[in-house]
């Protein structure tokens, strides 16, 4: 593939000061000359680079700014920071991360569109095709997953910019209905996720995307669709590679274990102090405060931290989020940091016992650089798969099942756990929600469960804006979504809209 088409392609949705107008002298020179399919992939290991551009992306996406917006914004956690995000202080003028997530996905989006119809025009052989295509589709899948969860309703496009008469029809595209996006990127992966590999992803050679992937953002686009026969349909494909949860240890859910086999996607990052390095600063908004140029954090030696991180203000868990654990629920002193090695943190001893903990070992990086961290950002995973199928077996009136899975999770933790009665329809929807938070936070999600159940603004109202005095303030039922940046409404004149914001 030649250098200059993926330049262009960079540059076409980069932001900044490019216009659709001022793109015209860039595509001067007879785009088709660089841009025709037909002259882009000639061996199956051109296709494969092509694919590995496709995966750039995730890493401006999966970082600090998004987990703050899905994670400590939400009823379980808040951050006490300068941080837009954080303070909910976002609007068309000053989107927050929704700035990037809109240029990063839809530049994922170009790639993947551009990858595809070349894959499709490559002079290899046929049958080695679908399973290519098949790596771009679910990746396609994901940003445009990331991009209606986020935003709500966008535009949506699968053609190759490869002319002006293609840029300037998509530059012409408003909003348009999430739902039947979603529904349209369903019945892409339906046709292309069987050509995947099907096992787990930690068997897959350089942890590409697998089967279960694609299954995965089925479920996931399905359950915002409310369509719960197709999510628990797809649930099912990776029960069958999967098993029995018990099998895999909690430890995996450690953002430091990377591609454990648990693990369905993850989003690599790596740090050493020698060589190339690819890192996030999620941890330093995980740890806890530390003395400068030591290993002791909040009064506790923690040698396996090391002395050479400087972590940020930490996020804190809500009282809310403290009392969904039971004291002898292992994952409590995995999410929250309340001692290392048997010694307390200050802060938890502070007030009488009664005192905050820190957030746990989950997210922590050992031997953190500074502030970058090279932990894989976890983005799903099979407890999260088995949640999800309890929650549209029971919707589908299918209890035995529902049980069955919530079970899974649950007694993974302790067999004391297990519920050993179906409760009713909504009081089990109640429990899901809770074990979702127990097990899964941290994992890029709590937000978007909570817009997608329709709870957001009333459980953020009643948890975290009761002890973070600037949520209260600024909370408003329209940041469910964010808004489209005034850059993008601009750059589309006007065609694209926030109206929740006015």
């Amino acid at each position: 593939m030649k250098t200059n088409y993926h330049r262009i392609l960079y540059l076409l949705l980069l932001g900044g000061s490019l216009t659709l107008g001022s793109c015209s002298k860039l595509l001067e020179e007879e785009p088709h000359s660089f841009v025709n399919g037909d002259g882009f992939f000639k061996t199956e290991s051109q296709c494969i680079a092509a694919l590995n551009g496709c995966y750039m992306d995730l890493t401006n996406i999966y970082a600090a700014d998004l987990i703050i917006s899905l994670e400590a914004a939400t009823d379980l956690a808040f951050l006490n920071s300068s941080n837009l995000d954080a303070k909910l202080e976002i609007s068309p003028a000053n989107p927050g991360m929704g700035d990037n997530i809109w240029t990063a996905c839809y530049r994922g989006v170009m790639f993947c569109n551009s990858t595809i119809v070349g894959i499709e025009k490559a002079t290899i052989p046929e049958d080695k095709k679908p399973p290519l295509k098949a790596e771009a589709v679910a990746l396609r899948a994901l940003y445009y997953y990331i991009l209606t969860s986020t935003f709500g309703d966008v535009p949506y496009y699968t053609a190759d910019v490869s002319s002006l008469d293609a840029l300037e029809t998509i530059g012409k595209l408003g909003r348009m209905n999430a739902n039947e996006t979603r529904t349209a990127l369903i019945n892409e992966l339906k046709e292309y996720t069987p050509h995947l590999p099907m096992m787990r992803t930690s068997e897959v050679k350089d942890n590409r995307i697998s089967a279960p992937m694609g299954y995965m953002l089925i479920g996931k686009l399905a359950l915002w669709n409310k369509d719960y026969a197709t999510c628990a349909t797809a649930m099912e494909e990776i029960r069958k590679i999967y098993g029995q949860l018990v099998q895999y240890n909690l430890t995996d859910t450690y953002f430091r274990n990377k591609n454990t086999a648990e693990s369905i996607f993850e989003v690599q990052y790596t740090w050493s102090a020698a060589g190339l390095k690819k890192t996030t600063t999620v941890a330093a908004f995980f740890t806890p405060t530390k003395a400068s140029g030591t290993s002791t954090y909040d009064g506790v030696n923690v040698p396996e931290l090391g002395n050479a991180a400087n972590p940020f203000a930490s996020i804190t868990p809500s009282e809310y989020m403290m009392s969904l654990y039971d004291l002898a629920d292992p994952r409590k002193e995995i999410v929250l940091g309340y001692s290392y090695n048997g010694t307390w943190f200050k802060r938890p001893m502070s007030n009488n016992g009664t005192g905050k903990p820190w957030m746990g070992p989950k997210f922590w990086c050992p031997g953190m650089n500074n502030i970058a961290d090279g932990n894989n950002q976890k983005v799903f995973r099979y407890a999260d798969a088995l949640l999800m199928l309890a929650e549209a077996a029971n919707e589908n009136g299918n209890t035995d099942l529902a049980m069955q899975c919530l079970n899974e999770v649950k007694t993974r933790a302790s067999e004391d756990f297990r519920m050993d009665a179906y409760p009713g329809k909504t009081e089990f929807l109640e429990e899901v929600k809770k074990e979702r938070a127990r097990e899964l936070m941290g994992e890029y999600g709590r937000k978007w469960d909570l817009v997608r159940w329709g709870d957001w603004y009333r459980a953020v109202t009643e948890t975290i804006a009761e002890e973070y005095q600037v949520v209260k303030d600024n909370v408003r039922p329209y940041h469910e979504y964010y808004p489209i940046p005034d850059k993008e409404v601009m750059r589309s004149n006007g065609i694209l809209t926030n109206p929740a914001y006015k």
